[in-house]
């Protein structure tokens, strides 16, 4: 079981290292999605030892199950941060379906938009509406958060542009037909005077 475990470890690096090798979207949003909570959480926890911020994910999504204070021991925080995990990776799957409809170019803005949209969703609204029983107060730890989603978005999207396979967002082509000539965009129904040249009039000496 072990080595079958390390066999697929292996063949997970070696698909995050080459790249455009995904086909399945929703393995792809999922893949991308925990990559970008991976870096989300990383990216709290320095912050978080910095002592500019009040509150770990883990912490924060494990409120949701039990009372704050709970959230402190060890495995109700892992609790916590896996249902953060799960619920990134899911997240993922919307910027798939963002790059099919919209193209992959500008794929970093777009994954900070996402980013944003989590921030008020998730972060913000769940707090309004009373998702979290964890109250964090002080404006600093609403700033880092701000910055994690941030972070969260823009992982996200790079890393599922990088993995897609091209068959997953194909290029989209540009449908208008442009006109090879002037003569093909003249109005067909218009008709130009026609200039007749006259004979010149006699002229008396």
């Amino acid at each position: 079981m072990i080595i079958n475990l390390v066999k697929e470890l292996n063949r997970l690096r070696f698909i995050l290292m080459r790249g455009k090798s995904i086909r399945d979207s929703i393995a792809l949003g999922a893949v991308g999605g925990l990559l970008g909570t991976l870096a989300m959480v990383l990216s709290n926890f320095l912050i978080f030892k910095a002592e500019k911020t009040e509150i770990l994910y883990g912490h924060l999504a494990g409120s949701i199950f039990m009372r704050p204070f709970r959230t402190n021991q060890t495995k109700n925080f892992i609790l916590g941060q896996i249902f953060h995990l799960v619920n990134g990776s899911g997240i993922g799957l919307l910027m798939v379906q963002v790059f099919k409809r919209f193209g992959t170019d500008l794929a970093l803005l777009k994954g900070s938009m996402l980013g944003m949209f989590t921030w008020q969703a998730l972060y913000t609204a769940g707090q309004r509406l009373g998702i979290y029983t964890a109250k964090p107060r002080l404006t600093k730890t609403g700033y880092s958060a701000l910055w994690n989603n941030f972070v969260y978005g823009t992982v996200t999207a790079y890393s599922i542009k990088w993995l897609a396979h091209p068959s997953v967002f194909p290029s989209i082509e540009q449908t208008t037909e442009y006109p090879e000539n002037i003569e093909s965009i003249q109005n067909k129904d218009f008709h130009e005077p026609l200039f007749k040249e006259f004979e010149k009039p006699p002229q008396f000496h």
